[in-house]
């Protein structure tokens, strides 16, 4: 795992040949700072940037203003000052409406599970009604998306057909899309055969835990000009938390969807129908999840809008357990019953980091949390 020094000077100019540079913007409210830029046309705002080189695997931070980055850049050459305007562009730009959703403001995307396996029991839901009571209670909350999957890709999980897969979520779909209470339903699938079945259905969005890695999805998806969500994933479900690696987690992720958008977008897919998931939990260790939590804002350098989901999910576990031991105390295991606390903490940093949408199992309590931030954020 990389570690990123703190200095005053960068190690070589902005986009120079032999340094690899990168901008993370530091968001604040309105209130806080004057005359900042919007972030990502939304409800942050920010003037100083954390500019990361790295050269050779080691990396430097340094604080800057946007001026102070810009005035670097432009005494370098043309090339580095339009390098870095760009990338000030994508921080500041209003992002397009995503699924017809206003991405000025942030959105809660619910979870239903309809897996007997799922590592939160409580999201686990095989009976119809208690599906549909589900999604209403969701929607009635606040929630702008409904996540539905039927295949667990928590660690250590095995494949399962994809027969199986549709067995579970066809027919729930159909009939959630009848129902008088309506939200946007996103399929969280990798198999291409269930996407097919389901966008005949009415599915509204696309979410791959693989990135659609293979082509026949990316032309599937081209063809359907489907809303989609491409999240990072090292390795498969079954084996992506044995011993997982990075040079630096934020920065390893940030090269790989820019590489994925550039690929996605050359074959015809619109950037505006694209969401990016870091996949916290999905082949990192504690420390890489930490990493890519504290550069969130990083992440809206790429243009498009961000989707975080810690919901519940094992690195609050690892906090707490750490936190009883240090105190002495013998602590083994806190169940996902227990990280609801959790859950709302990392909520709320990433709706002060400008993150447009929060994966969650818990709507009602996320949104509340998300009220109250809003009220005293001025």
């Amino acid at each position: 795992m990389g570690f990123v020094k703190k200095t005053r000077y960068l190690l070589s100019p902005p986009y120079c040949k032999t340094t690899e540079t990168f901008v993370s913007p530091i968001p604040s409210s309105p209130s806080q700072i004057l005359g900042g830029s919007k972030l990502a046309g939304g409800w942050r705002h920010f003037n100083n940037l954390r500019v990361i080189q790295t050269k050779n695997n080691s990396y430097i931070e340094v604080k800057m203003s946007i001026q102070e980055f810009l005035n670097v850049a432009k005494n370098y050459n043309k090339t580095s000052l339009y390098k870095a305007e760009f990338q000030i562009e994508n921080l500041v730009n209003k992002r397009v409406p995503f699924a017809k959703l206003d991405m000025s403001k942030p959105h809660i995307m619910g979870v239903i599970n309809l897996t007997p396996d799922s590592f939160y029991k409580n999201s686990q839901k095989t009976n119809i009604d208690q599906i549909k009571k589900s999604y209403s209670k969701m929607i009635n909350n606040g929630a702008s998306i409904i996540d539905i999957g039927g295949e667990s890709s928590r660690p250590g999980a095995e494949k399962i057909s994809v027969q199986e897969e549709k067995n579970r979520v066809v027919k729930p779909i159909q009939q959630l899309k009848n129902c008088k209470t309506k939200s946007l339903i996103s399929l969280d699938s990798q198999n291409l055969s269930t996407m097919k079945r389901c966008h005949k259905i009415g599915v509204d969005i696309f979410n791959d835990i693989t990135a659609f890695k293979e082509r026949k999805k990316i032309d599937f998806i081209s063809k359907t000009t489907s809303p989609i969500i491409i999240m990072h994933m090292k390795n498969k479900p079954v084996n992506m938390q044995i011993n997982p690696k990075y040079n630096f987690a934020p920065i390893d992720i940030y090269k790989f969807f820019l590489k994925k958008i550039s690929e996605l977008t050359d074959v015809g897919i619109k950037k505006s129908n694209i969401v990016i998931d870091p996949g916290i939990g999905f082949g990192k260790t504690l420390s890489d999840n930490l990493n890519i939590l504290e550069y969130l804002p990083l992440f809206h350098g790429l243009g498009v809008p961000i989707l975080i989901g810690v919901s519940r999910k094992s690195l609050i576990g690892e906090l707490t357990i750490k936190d009883f031991q240090s105190r002495g105390k013998n602590k083994r295991s806190i169940k996902p019953s227990k990280r609801l606390s959790g859950s709302l903490a990392f909520a709320i940093h990433a709706n002060m980091s400008g993150v447009q949408i929060i994966r969650t199992h818990d709507v009602f309590e996320t949104n509340q949390a998300l009220i109250c931030q809003k009220a005293i954020d001025l």
